[in-house]
């Protein structure tokens, strides 16, 4: 019974967490391009938060499978191209994997989470 307490419980802190994430992604994205200083900060930050989600979400997974069962889970491999591209200093790369990939994953991390915490 507990583990489903903390089952519950990080399910609503990725709840408000998630679009934090996704706005993050957007911002970030825009701060690059734009040349506004600090984004390296940000992104450090964003990469703790992407961490924390996908160990929240293979926690889960571990805990009771059904409940995140038909997510698609390509944030590590995304997490991979960003260090990549931010390593080969390849900004647009890094600003499209933000906005066109990342973006949208946490779009439906975020819609899917909506169904699941009321």
């Amino acid at each position: 019974m507990i583990q489903q307490e903390i089952v519950f419980e990080t399910l609503e802190s990725m709840k408000d967490y998630v679009p934090k994430l996704k706005t993050a992604s957007s911002k970030l994205a825009q701060d690059i391009q734009t040349h506004e200083g600090g984004w390296v900060d940000t992104l450090v930050a964003y990469l703790d938060g992407m961490a924390w989600l996908m160990m929240a979400i293979n926690g889960i997974q571990q805990v009771n499978p059904e409940i995140l069962v038909e997510w698609d889970l390509n944030l590590a491999p995304l997490i991979e191209q960003l260090g990549t591209a931010l390593e080969q200093e390849d900004f647009v790369t890094l600003c499209d994997i933000l906005q066109y990939e990342m973006q949208p994953l946490l779009q439906s991390f975020d819609s899917k989470l909506q169904g699941i915490v009321h």
